[in-house]
């Protein structure tokens, strides 16, 4: 429930919310890192950053905690990593690994509330049913980290925030990183806001710390401070009532957006001949196709993107009367989107995008038994969930081998 607090003269003093926290979040420190370290104990204690590549160029994905001692971080190169940390061992990212231990995290909190939102692969954010005592919360967090270290892995550390709602429960999860614990609510609010930076908010970028700023907003101190209005001339948007409410300890982020759309792409090696990057646009369908089934939507609509050798950039869409679910019909349609007079021409990089989702399937088709093929893609996708990705597949894809690898996303 969504609760908007207008402020008053005579409320200012207890504007922030009186409740008992009980919203609690929950980030697996260095969570590929970590997971790495956990499967192999020859890795642990030493700095390890997991990469999409080991070439020199590879991009550091997740440095663990003593990587990040040296000033290694996400998003470096890994010969701007070993630059800074010449013992820095490199791993390449094994998503599959990473998933198994997303489902075990999901399974233990499950234990503790029927109200658990997993917001990316190392975070997770769960409502207790009843309103603890701050006793309760500070035995109940030993409690969740003991047990995941008895029965996830004995290397894994996670952080516990907890307040009265999630943009704050992650505020404190973060302020004392790795394994810390905090809580944030109508005691020490004021406290906290005096010691952190706007950053420091999830949500705060540099671009709304600018525009905090143009209206002479830089502490978190006077960001809380703030009357409602100023709040509204800075982000001229419904987001100055947002962060008006979220910093008063209220919920405003207990809702999940609908789905828009799948997609893949790819950085093809080099420029490519359309008989070279066809198998590797059907391998991009296929991705995107079973992350879409395995959610439960089917799509109304592809759109396909190019960027050719030259530079130049060529993208349509086109949405259908039926709704898609098999690799096959997505790529299908896909495929005759591209037009016969740009096949001469070399393919740098592709994306493809499945939208209009819906979770119905439709108008059934009087040609075409949808039942049965229904059927046969499940069997696919449950084959190569237990063999692994890609161990039963189309002939659409020979020649893909070794392109378009497994990857995870970071958000949800």
């Amino acid at each position: 429930m969504v609760c908007l607090i207008e402020p008053t003269s005579h409320t200012r003093s207890v504007m922030f919310n009186p409740s008992s926290p009980r919203v609690i979040h929950i980030d697996l420190n260095s969570c590929f890192a970590s997971v790495e370290q956990q499967a192999n104990p020859f890795l642990r204690d030493k700095p390890v950053a997991v990469v999409h590549s080991d070439a020199p160029y590879g991009c550091i994905l997740a440095p663990s905690v003593e990587a990040k001692l040296w000033g290694v971080k996400t998003g470096m190169t890994l010969s701007e990593g070993k630059s800074l940390c010449p013992w820095l061992i490199s791993r390449v990212a094994d998503p599959p690994k990473y998933r198994q231990i997303h489902s075990q995290f999901a399974q233990l909190l499950a234990l503790y509330s029927p109200d658990v939102i997993s917001k990316s692969i190392d975070e997770f954010v769960l409502t207790l049913p009843s309103k603890p005592t701050r006793s309760h919360l500070e035995g109940l967090s030993v409690e969740i980290k003991s047990r995941i270290r008895s029965e996830i892995g004995d290397y894994l550390r996670v952080s516990i925030g907890i307040s009265t709602n999630q943009v704050l429960a992650k505020l404190a999860s973060g302020l004392h990183k790795p394994d810390g614990f905090d809580i944030i609510d109508r005691t020490n609010y004021t406290e906290i806001y005096g010691r952190i930076k706007l950053q420091d908010f999830c949500g705060i970028n540099i671009r709304n710390e600018a525009r905090l700023h143009r209206v002479g907003i830089f502490t978190p101190s006077q960001f809380y401070s703030a009357d409602l209005q100023t709040l509204k001339q800075a982000f001229q948007s419904i987001l100055g009532r947002y962060w008006h409410t979220r910093l008063r300890g209220y919920e405003v982020d207990d809702f999940e957006f609908k789905r828009q759309s799948f997609g893949q792409s790819y950085v093809l090696p080099r420029p490519m001949s359309e008989s070279e990057w066809r198998p590797i646009l059907a391998k991009l369908v296929a991705k995107a196709a079973r992350r879409m089934r395995s959610s439960g939507y089917y799509a109304e609509g592809v759109h396909l993107s190019l960027r050719f050798g030259d530079g130049a950039h060529w993208h349509t869409g086109r949405r259908i009367k039926e709704r898609l679910y098999d690799d096959v019909s997505l790529l299908t349609v896909t495929l005759n989107l591209f037009p016969s007079a740009l096949q001469h021409k070399k393919v740098k990089k592709i994306a493809f995008t499945c939208f209009g989702l819906s979770q119905e399937s439709g108008q059934l088709s009087c040609f075409i038994d949808t039942l049965k093929q229904k059927k046969l893609v499940s069997s696919l996708d449950q084959l190569n969930d237990k063999w692994g990705e890609y161990s039963v597949t189309y002939a659409s894809m020979m020649g893909s081998s070794g392109h378009v690898r497994d990857a995870i996303a970071f958000g949800k």
